[in-house]
């Protein structure tokens, strides 16, 4: 399950980068989220931190 083309992070409203590290395989077998995509400015996140428009962003 990789990020798609209009993923934003939902933290911060930047884009999503995909490719090797957004699978559906997981970091390890104690961590169930797959990682959905990697933003530049916090890392690789799950589903639950992608927004389809950067504007959605959560303020968190």
């Amino acid at each position: 399950m990789s990020a798609p083309a209009d993923a934003y992070c939902a933290r911060c409203g930047d884009p999503l980068s995909s490719g090797l590290v957004a699978t559906d395989r997981r970091a390890c077998c104690l961590n169930a989220t797959p990682i959905a995509g990697v933003c530049p400015t916090h890392g690789p996140v799950g589903p639950h931190h992608t927004v389809e428009e950067p504007d959605a962003v959560d303020d968190a």
